[in-house]
């Protein structure tokens, strides 16, 4: 393993806080809304009259039994007036008394979902929080000419005074608070209070799940506006110790961002938005499939720094989505990085410390995560010791590894098993009733390098101080003979950092009955320091008698002898919560029941995945097979129920495998990749010993297929799960080039045959480029028949549904390579394409920009011959219509207009033009739109339009949105606008509809809508409307979609780099079993952003000629065959 990646195993360093006021100091669950900049003022609420006519009173301006503190008042003005007897035995409250007499202190005022918090910006005054639940009526304007606030709380809560780290002071005396806004209304905040805080017909999640229901990701947030976006709105959290923060993730060819969804309303982030945290892909090092609770929906993601952040999803279809769009390396929940990982340890290269970090985070555990943290054993038990040396060489001096903690006391392994023979109706016997690793154990031991983490578990208290961690040897004695106390240590007692030893924040922590002051651990007497207890604890884990029994302690924890029968002989069974998972918590009936079992599972503990389902051999055995090693590891296959959502198939793993097996190998360039793929003909399918041996160094052949067994085991596989009348084989790709044509994401790519100019490849980018590539072509058919120019089938952004009405030409066979032809630069990148002939030979390149504009570019005279304004925001979608002779003259169809253009945008429009194509590439089009349609609810991403036959020059338009909702209309001869279909999008934060694709099957209209959760469904026209005919689901988003008429199948780019090929049955509906090439365009399996496809001929029908445009800014031109015509 490369040195990064046994950074990113170690412990995180655990640094203090920056900001005094984090959601540590909340209640759990508690949610910060918005924060405002304010002066606080404070005043003790008076005993002469009653709670009810104070609260009555509260909305004067002067309220008789309030006297607000002046700024030259004594701190101790009214302490008379406090209470009719201010001598008090809580000496915490009667310091707390000063807090009525706040006048004018600047700090901020922080909304929580069950609370308001005012943090001083002098440290040294306490932070005030104030809970909704002590308040008789919500907080309320008092003076809106000087934006003053109040509220009376009967009770409230100090903490942090001077800074320092301490427990919660309780005030339980009723005092009144104003807040005076400094730089807004506090109209915002009132509003807030009424409808988040105090709406009766939600509680304090559904509050939060609605607005995260809201949220969005804003361009704006992009740190460049040319970034090709893969996912978008997906909503998740970033989760650390005892914390969750709602965020929305999106993912372009570069970066990863994470857009904060609490903080601000959803009117404010519209005009404000919350800034975006973002990462550079580049920067990835590794990935690990996570627990979010008991579902499996998270994932881990590793950086070059050391740092990793833990993102929890709503669905584990999200996060496989995520993991797809990454780049592609090592995984630590993957078997094959587990088998590494064990031949890195036989061969001593990786020591016994570092082998079990690697094992705990492939079995699920995270150092983000309090209830899944990383476990590892007790090794010494020689901790009282009279001598002050340690001797490793002696057997006595470890702890007995092949039991587990509790069975180290035989005689209280005998209680365990009395106790467990003696339970009836408690729903499945154990021996433990609590675990050797759970949240409370792990803040047990780190309290002095976590002490607001523990604060915050124990409700604003530390524990008692005789059940505190300040002494080793007591708490050894502790685990080997209390009934409720069996845990086992964390990685830290065998690292580097001393700070979970030391008391260096000052904590008070305590005295015990004995009178002794917790503060530093009291270490043995062998250990001569922190740093020297660690170091001996080192020792004794990587000597040679703690290698011979570690497998025994490892079967116990990872492995054989975790679970089931064997675990109850090893005498190592638990509660059956702890052995909870996703399976389940999928049985369960009610949401309710679901949240209980996660609560008590998380507090409880979780037992880590199974690793090994046999025994663990020694470092020194001869291990030529690794049966030993679970097939079910990596967790990519397995299933639960997503909560009456739709179903969702993993078709294909990626091949991450090979990555890890040869990390330290360099790709190989492009050019060399070219050479090799030159001319070769890749079929769908591959054997595991091919891909093993690594041929021509590619990790994954080029179709070849990674399925997943029932069983867990990755296998490749020419086959798909879902069989149809269709075989996987029956289609090869034959690779012609690939190229690296621009320096971002290829927005779109059009295919065209024998022109004036020759065969040409058209391609628009984000990086502005539009470049025109010649193909060189032979015609090999014995036919000479007359050349003929074949109709295009557009990208992603650009496609016509016209049908060919002209001759079809012979079969063309590509000979060469791809030579720039024409180049355009724009300022600002080009986000679609379409191409137009103008009839005598020339062709018109229209492309839509990030600047709004629609520019028309001749390919023969090599200039811009036309631009439009046709857009308040980027021109996203564009798509051309040509005329035919049944196309009469009409408002839509005007005399001289040779095309019909429809545009979509960014600003929710789409637009209808009037183009006029003439010979010599002279091009106008009209300034006012023939139409405007605004039915749309997002941004539009994706349009194409299509004439409907014999209707006097009506046109059908679709568009697809940010949103994942699509709209259709149908547009009359007249003018007249229908829409015909609104779907509004089902699952917020579900991403784009990328494409929508008009085609045309045996003279019947068909739509194709494709999305970014990978679903792709066709609809029919009847009448005026659409009807749904069939949906599948590719397991990965779609980025692009073409159609290739002759062979009646579709083309499915994924983000992944993969091709999936799909053929039509019974007009529209989809064929169940898909093809799949994989790493389309080069090894480094960049997302497929747009693609182009034509037929090539009668004389040879079982072939098509496709061009796919990437996120790198890379192309791939190929032949697919079909084998057999069915």
């Amino acid at each position: 393993m490369t040195r990064e990646i046994l950074q990113a195993l170690e412990p995180p360093p655990r640094q203090a806080a920056t900001n005094r006021f984090s959601q540590l100091l909340l209640e759990h669950g508690e949610c910060i809304l918005q924060d405002w900049a304010v002066l606080g003022f404070s005043s003790a609420v008076l005993m002469n009259s009653s709670l009810n006519e104070q609260s009555t009173a509260r909305a004067a301006s002067k309220d008789p039994n309030i006297q607000w503190a002046q700024q030259t008042q004594s701190t101790t003005s009214h302490l008379s007036d406090l209470h009719p007897n201010p001598t008090t035995s809580d000496t915490k409250q009667k310091e707390s008394f000063s807090f009525f007499n706040m006048s004018g202190i600047h700090g901020r005022l922080h909304l929580c979902s069950k609370s308001l918090v005012f943090e001083p910006n002098e440290v040294t005054r306490a932070i005030v929080r104030l809970p909704f639940a002590n308040m008789d009526a919500p907080p309320s304007i008092i003076d809106s000419a000087e934006a003053a606030v109040q509220c009376i709380s009967q009770r409230h809560f100090i903490m942090k005074e001077n800074n320092v780290i301490a427990p919660t002071a309780l005030v339980k005396h009723a005092g009144a608070f104003k807040f005076v806004f400094q730089h807004s209304s506090p109209d915002t905040f009132c509003t807030m209070v009424e409808e988040v805080v105090y709406d009766a017909q939600r509680d304090d999640t559904t509050i939060m799940v609605a607005r995260g229901s809201e949220a969005f990701f804003y361009a704006e947030n992009l740190v460049d506006m040319r970034e090709s976006v893969a996912l978008t709105n997906i909503k998740a959290s970033i989760k650390t110790p005892l914390l969750s923060q709602p965020v929305v993730l999106a993912l372009t060819a570069e970066r990863l961002y994470l857009q904060p969804t609490q903080g601000s309303t959803l009117v404010e982030q519209k005009t404000n938005p919350p800034p975006a945290n973002n990462w550079l892909l580049r920067d990835v090092i590794a990935t690990a499939r996570r627990y979010n609770g008991l579902r499996d929906s998270a994932i881990q993601i590793y950086f070059q720094s050391g740092s990793s952040i833990l993102i929890a999803l709503e669905r584990r279809h999200d996060r496989e989505q995520v993991l797809l769009a990454l780049p592609n390396v090592v995984c630590f929940t993957d078997r094959i990085f587990v088998e590494r990982a064990f031949a890195e340890w036989q061969k001593g290269t990786l020591t016994n410390y570092q082998y079990l970090l690697a094992l705990n985070s492939a079995a699920g555990r995270t150092f983000h995560d309090l209830g899944r943290y990383p476990v590892f054993p007790w090794v010494i038990q020689d901790y009282g010791c009279s001598t002050k040396k340690l001797n490793l060489q002696c057997a006595g001096t470890y702890r007995d590894l092949s039991k587990p903690v509790g069975a180290l006391n035989q005689e209280r392994l005998d209680y365990f098993k009395t106790r467990m023979k003696n339970m009836h109706d408690m729903g499945g016997k154990f021996l433990y009733g609590t675990h050797y690793s759970a949240p409370a154990y792990v803040l047990y031991y780190l309290v002095r390098s976590m002490p607001e983490h523990m604060l915050c578990l124990q409700n604003g208290k530390f524990d008692a101080a005789d059940r505190m961690f300040f002494d080793v040897e007591n708490t050894f004695n502790c685990v080997l003979s209390n009934h409720a106390d069996v845990k086992e240590l964390i990685p830290e007692f065998y690292g580097n950092n001393i700070d979970f030893l030391i008391n260096a924040r000052g904590l008070h922590l305590g005295a015990t009955q004995k009178g002794q002051r917790v503060d530093d651990v009291r270490l043995p007497t062998w250990a001569k320091s922190a740093k020297d207890f660690l170091k001996k604890n080192r020792l004794a884990l990587e000597s040679d008698l703690c290698t011979t029994k570690l497998p025994h302690w490892i079967d116990l924890i990872f492995g054989s002898n975790s679970r089931g029968d064997a675990a109850a002989k090893a005498d190592n069974l638990f509660h059956p919560i702890s052995y909870f998972g996703p399976t389940e918590l999928a049985a369960m009936k009610s949401e309710e029941e679901r949240h209980s079992a996660e609560l008590q599972a998380c507090e409880f503990g979780c037992c880590p995945d199974q690793l090994f389902v046999n025994t663990h051999p020694q470092r020194k055995d001869d291990t030529s097979e690794l049966n030993f090693i679970s097939s079910d590891i990596g967790r990519a296959s397995s299933k639960e129920d997503d909560k009456g959502r739709e179903a969702w198939e993993l078709l294909d793993v990626r091949g991450i495998g090979n990555a890890f097996i040869d990390e330290q190998a360099s790709h190989n360039n492009m050019e060399a990749e070219t050479k090799y793929m030159q001319g070769a003909t890749i079929s769908p399918a591959a054997t595991i010993s091919q891909i093993s041996q690594g041929i021509g160094e590619q990790s994954l052949l080029p179709g070849a297929v990674m399925s997943v067994a029932p069983g867990g085991s990755s296998q490749v596989s020419s086959t798909f799960d879902q069989l149809s009348n269709t075989t996987a084989n029956e289609w090869n790709m034959h690779m012609i080039e690939r190229k690296h044509m621009h320096n971002d994401s290829v927005s779109g790519c059009v295919l065209e045959l024998n022109n004036s100019v020759g065969s040409i490849l058209v391609t628009s980018s984000h990086d502005g480029g539009l470049k025109v590539h010649q193909i060189t072509v032979s015609d090999e058919s014995e036919d000479d028949g007359e050349r003929m120019v074949l109709p295009p089938a557009f990208g992603r952004f650009s496609y016509s549904a016209i049908l060919n009405r002209g001759k079809v030409a012979s079969r063309i066979i590509i000979q060469s390579k791809l030579s720039e032809f024409r180049s355009h630069t724009s300022r600002d990148p080009l986000a679609s394409l379409a191409l137009a002939n103008d009839g005598g030979g020339g062709m018109i390149a229209f492309a839509g920009g990030h600047d709004d504009v629609v520019l028309a570019y001749g390919v023969t005279s090599a200039c811009a011959v036309a631009t439009v304004y046709s857009h308040r925001d980027a021109v996203t979608g564009l798509d051309l219509i040509c005329r035919t002779p049944l196309d009469l003259e009409s408002a839509l169809w005007r005399k001289d207009s040779t095309h019909i253009l429809i545009s979509g945008s960014w600003d929710a429009a789409v637009k209808v033009w009037s183009v006029n194509v003439t010979k010599s590439e002279a091009v106008s089009i009209d300034r006012e739109p023939l139409a405007e349609l605004f039915d749309a609810q997002s941004s539009v991403v994706c349009v194409s339009a299509a004439g409907v036959a014999y209707s006097n020059g009506c046109i059908v338009i679709a568009a697809g949105c940010v949103d994942s909702s699509f709209c259709a209309w149908f547009v009359h001869g007249d003018g007249m606008q229908v829409a015909i279909h609104n779907e509004t999008t089902k699952l917020h934060g579900s991403g784009p509809c990328s494409v929508v694709r008009w085609i045309t099957v045996n003279g019947a209209l068909h739509l194709l809508v494709a999305f970014s959760t990978g679903k792709v469904a066709s609809y029919s026209m009847a009448g005026e409307r659409l009807k749904r005919d069939s949906a599948v689901s590719v397991g990965v988003a779609v980025s692009s979609l073409a159609y290739c008429s002759d062979q009646r199948v579709v083309l499915l780019g994924c983000s992944d780099g993969g091709l999936r090929l799909i053929g039509l049955r019974d007009g529209a509906h989809f064929d169940s079993r898909p093809t799949l090439w994989t790493k389309v365009n080069n090894k480094t399996a960049p997302g497929i952003t747009s693609m182009s496809v034509v037929n090539v001929g009668v004389a040879d029908p079982r072939k098509c000629l496709c061009c796919t445009g990437g996120a790198d800014g890379s192309i791939a031109l190929f032949e697919l065959q079909r084998a057999t015509m069915s």
